[in-house]
C-alpha cells in the first residue's frame, strides 16, 4: 500500500502562507505604483518661487534672484528691483518683501504680479553653495568672463570658459560682483547656477552621490514643502526639462533718485502664460 510523502515546507501551511503573501506583495506594488504616479504624472499645477538669497553678505536679508517655477512648464525670472505693490507695505522693491515678510510676503507679491497662484517656495542660502558643489563632487558652469575675487580669505580666479568649478569656486562664481554688469551680472550668474544645479545633482552620472549632495542641500534650504512634495517637485520639474528662465518685461528707470525696473503688465501677462500659468 503505498503512502503519500509530504516536502518539508508544502502543503496546507505553505499554501496559507502563499494564500497570504501574494495579497501583500499585491498591496506593495500598488502603493509604489501610486507614488510614482504621483511623483511623475502632469496632474495639478505645482508651482514654487525658488529665491536665492545671501544672508552672510551682510545688511538686510533680501532675495536677489527671484525666479517662479511650473514643475512641466516654465520659468519666469523677476529683477529683483521690479516695482510692485508689496501687501501690507505699500510700492517697493519686489526684494524688500523678503525682509519684510520673508518668503511667505514674497509669494505674495509675486502672485499679485503674475495673477497665477503660486503657494509653494523654495529659498537657497548661498552661502551654503560651497557645501553643496563639493558634495556633488562639483559643478560645470560656462564663465562668460574671467573672475578674480577675495572669497573666504582665499584668492580665486577662474578663467572663461566651460569650467568645472569645485565649492569655494562656486561660492566665488555666485557673489561676484565685478565686471560691466555688476549686480545684474551676479542676479544672472545665479540663475545660471540654479539651472545647473538641478539638472547636475539629479543626473544619473551622480546617482551615488545623491544622498550626500540630498543631505547638504537640504541643509541649506528652506521650503514650505514637505519631503514628498518636494521630490514630486524636483522630479517633475527635471523630467520636463530645465529651460533658461523668461524675464518678466520692463523698463529701467530712476523714480526720486533710486533705480526700478518698472514692469509693462500687458507684456508680462503674454510671457507669463507662456511660462508658468
Amino acid at each position: 500500500m503505498s503512502m503519500k510523502v509530504f516536502k518539508a515546507g508544502r502543503g496546507v501551511e505553505g499554501k496559507r502562507r502563499g494564500g497570504i503573501l501574494r495579497p501583500v506583495l499585491l498591496a506593495v506594488l500598488v502603493i509604489l505604483l501610486l507614488l510614482l504616479a504621483y511623483l511623475v504624472l502632469p496632474f495639478g499645477g505645482q508651482r514654487a518661487v525658488l529665491l536665492g538669497s545671501d544672508a552672510s553678505a551682510g545688511g538686510a536679508s533680501r532675495a536677489d534672484t527671484i525666479v517662479v517655477t511650473k514643475a512641466g512648464g516654465g520659468m519666469l525670472a523677476v529683477p529683483r528691483d521690479t516695482l510692485v505693490d508689496i501687501p501690507g507695505v505699500g510700492e517697493d522693491k519686489i526684494n524688500a518683501a523678503f525682509a519684510a515678510g520673508g518668503p511667505e510676503l514674497t509669494v505674495a507679491t509675486v502672485e499679485n504680479l503674475t495673477g497665477v497662484p503660486v503657494g509653494n517656495y523654495v529659498v537657497v542660502n548661498f552661502g551654503g553653495v560651497k557645501d553643496i558643489v563639493d558634495a556633488m563632487g562639483g559643478i560645470t558652469v560656462e564663465v562668460e568672463e574671467p573672475i578674480k575675487v577675495g572669497i573666504e580669505g582665499q584668492r580665486v580666479s577662474i578663467p572663461a570658459g566651460t569650467r568645472e568649478l569645485d565649492g569655494l569656486q562656486a561660492l566665488a562664481y555666485v557673489r561676484y560682483r565685478g565686471g560691466p554688469t555688476a549686480d545684474i551680472g551676479r542676479i544672472g550668474r545665479q540663475q545660471k547656477f540654479l539651472r545647473e544645479l538641478a539638472q547636475e545633482s539629479t543626473s544619473p552620472s551622480n546617482l551615488l552621490r545623491l544622498p550626500a549632495t540630498a543631505r547638504a542641500t537640504w541643509r541649506n534650504i528652506d521650503t514650505n514643502m514637505n519631503p514628498l512634495g518636494a521630490a514630486r517637485f524636483a522630479i517633475r520639474t527635471r523630467l520636463s526639462g530645465i529651460e533658461e528662465a523668461e524675464l518678466y518685461p520692463g523698463t529701467p528707470q530712476y523714480i526720486e533718485g533710486i533705480s526700478y525696473w518698472v514692469p509693462d503688465k500687458q507684456a508680462g501677462a503674454e510671457v507669463v502664460a507662456r511660462t508658468v500659468e
